[in-house]
């Protein structure tokens, strides 16, 4: 496939994500319209607002998995919003799960298109990020980390795990273990927001804590292996 065409299915599959985004969007303002009108009208008073928030079903879960999945496979668009909105629903462990579920399929999907239509540019591997996790002996380390870390897009993770052509399982393990911690730290948020710090709350981010610790040591052991 010639770059034109590349670039013609890259933006196709953009819009088609975007047009997917607006109608999953729609479907989930439809299930929290009931929950935004008690929101903004001052009479509401605090225990009927949780009680309603906290009410939605299957439908509204499937559907936040559902617009998770495609504003992670979209590149460039932040999924913490709907994260929030997924622990003030369903607190902070069916939150977290349903967040790391739309992480990990967005991010599969994305990993997946890229592998079949060869979209990622070759200049793109000369990425520092790219080029410091191919490096290393044991690189699906630097995949977690690289989910893990906000300020990387992942994108370039996605397009790291493709050019690494790890085998599946390994891609899946590096996806599910990179999105834990912001997929429990938004849960968590959204479940503070009306709860306040509860015991499970602290249990979870005690165990982010452990585990971005761990996974940093192991990176940063791998990166001196690789400069000796």
């Amino acid at each position: 496939m010639n770059e034109l065409n590349k670039k013609r299915v890259k933006t196709l599959l953009i819009v088609f994500g975007i047009l997917l985004m607006i109608i999953l969007g729609y479907h989930l303002y439809l299930q929290y319209q009931q929950d935004i009108h008690l929101f903004i009208d001052p009479k509401t008073s605090k225990a009927r607002f949780v009680k309603e928030v906290q009410s939605h079903g299957m439908l509204s879960a499937l559907l936040l998995i559902g617009l998770t999945t495609m504003m992670c496979a979209v590149p460039g668009v932040p999924t913490s919003v709907v994260g929030v909105i997924s622990g003030l629903s369903f607190g902070p462990l069916l939150g977290s799960i349903i967040n790391i579920l739309g992480n990990t399929i967005g991010n599969t999907i994305a990993i997946y298109c890229m592998s079949k239509f060869k979209l990622f540019d070759k200049k793109e591997q000369s990425n520092h990020w790219i080029q410091s996790i191919t490096e290393l002996k044991h690189p699906r380390i630097g995949l977690m980390l690289g989910y893990m870390v906000p300020v990387i897009p992942s994108s370039v993770i996605n397009i790291t795990a493709e050019a690494l052509k790890l085998p599946l399982k390994e891609i899946l393990l590096s996806i599910v273990i990179g999105v834990i911690p912001s997929s429990i730290l938004y849960a968590c948020g959204g479940d503070t927001l009306i709860q306040g710090i509860s015991k499970p709350t602290i249990i979870l981010v005690i165990g982010i804590i452990v585990l971005i610790s761990l996974i940093v040591v192991i990176y940063k052991k791998e990166k001196k292996k690789l400069h000796l």
